[in-house]
């Protein structure tokens, strides 16, 4: 007789069959055998020495590079819920189903996000203890207080997305995470140096992450949303690989009676021409897509965090950096909109799409360089570079858009 816990196992199970199975088109025994075994030895061979003596070169790294990639992984946090279309036919009737399943999937993704955190902080563990000054408590309480801090932005997260819709969700998005990594930083600190005040913040941290786990249990009609954001997390890896191989994949859009941006389909340019037409529908594609505009402001937002937790010396270099991040990123969009079916039907010219792409992305990537550039330019006090900063931006950001369209 089939149980709560048994359906929810057997879910498991399959969830990882198919991912190893994806997996296994890609990695064959030809791949491990000459790629991925040789990559890993390589890593333990430099590795391992590092648990003796740190490398030379993390004297040109500071601590806050090591807290922005803890920021990133801890924003990376998700929790599951194995719930399916199919459900609706019985288990949406029966109640206490639904939320054994709930319960189950919000365990299941606490502990494999203690996993994940657990090998982070290994790997990490050499450079913390034998150059940052951490003792192996302090290793220990850091790799705690990401697991909470991981689980909890899951929760946020998903919450948030059954709360707000379109732009408001995005600003809500980048207003926690901005507020996140000031948190994550002075935690940080507090644990090298303040230990009492960490642990009341720890403290603080079990508090609200116990509450959002009883709201997220108690949470009810909720469903459809559920099966969509699990669908989307378990072919994650399946879109990836077809996104590699060139296969135009479909993206879902969100359902919006009128479009926030370019609501009566104006023309953006009087002159119509090929190029034109493709910069314009290039445009107009990205900026109605959620997804694609909620990724722009995810980079935008994390180099503004890099920014602003790092010295000011590394300030241009990081906007040099993160201006070619957003340019490459953009060439991705460009990518998916110029292979849809419905583009390709027309015979375009190499050198009009050379030319489109230039174009569109250039315009795509100009106002998140902008914005990088006067977050320097406000953190160095440096009036100069304010005045400077928008020639400079559309200067460097032409040349990159020049040399990532002759990819197209």
């Amino acid at each position: 007789m089939m149980t709560v816990t048994g359906l929810f196992l057997r879910r498991v199970v399959s969830e990882w069959r198919y991912q190893i199975q994806i997996l296994r088109t890609v990695v064959d025994w030809i791949v491990a055998l000459y790629i991925v075994i040789p990559g890993f030895a390589l890593f333990l061979y430099y590795y391992l020495p590092w648990w003796t003596a740190a490398p030379w070169w993390l004297d040109y790294i500071p601590l806050n590079v090591l807290v922005g990639i803890i920021l990133l992984f801890a924003w990376s946090g998700t929790l599951r819920i194995f719930v399916e279309d199919a459900d609706q036919l019985f288990l949406l009737q029966c109640k206490a189903w639904i939320s054994g399943i709930i319960k189950y999937s919000l365990g299941y993704s606490v502990i494999y996000n203690l996993v994940a955190t657990s090998l982070l902080l290994m790997i990490l563990a050499p450079f913390l203890l034998l150059h940052y000054g951490f003792s192996l408590m302090g290793v220990v309480w850091l790799t705690v207080f990401v697991f909470v801090l991981k689980s909890c932005m899951g929760l946020v997260k998903q919450l948030m997305e059954l709360r707000f819709k379109g732009w408001r969700k995005y600003f809500v998005k980048m207003v926690i995470f901005l507020i996140m990594g000031v948190y994550v930083n002075q935690s940080v600190a507090l644990l090298l140096s303040r230990l009492g005040v960490f642990y009341l913040s720890m403290f603080v941290l079990l508090i609200a992450f116990s509450m959002l786990l009883h709201k997220r249990v108690k949470l009810r009609g909720t469903f459809f949303e559920d099966v969509s954001r699990e669908q989307t997390t378990k072919l994650r890896l399946a879109k990836y690989m077809l996104q590699q191989t060139g296969t135009f994949v479909k993206k879902p859009r969100f359902s919006r009676k009128r479009p926030l941006l370019f609501r009566n389909s104006n023309l953006l340019y009087q002159e119509r021409n090929p190029v034109n037409g493709l910069v314009e529908m290039c445009l107009k594609s990205e900026l109605r897509n959620d997804k694609d505009v909620e990724f722009y402001l995810k980079s935008v937002g994390i180099g503004i965090v890099a920014i602003l937790v790092f010295p000011p010396d590394y300030g241009w270099l990081l906007w040099f950096v993160f201006s070619i991040m957003i340019t490459s990123f953009v060439w991705i969009f460009w990518q998916e909109v110029i292979k849809a079916p419905f583009v390709c039907s027309f015979p375009w010219l190499p050198e009009t799409k050379v030319e489109a792409a230039r174009k569109a992305i250039f315009l795509m990537a100009l106002p998140g360089q902008i914005i990088l550039g006067v977050v320097v330019a406000v953190k160095t006090h440096s009036w100069f570079g304010a005045l400077m900063i928008v020639p400079t931006s559309v200067l460097i950001g032409y040349y990159l858009a020049k040399r990532t369209s002759l990819r197209s």
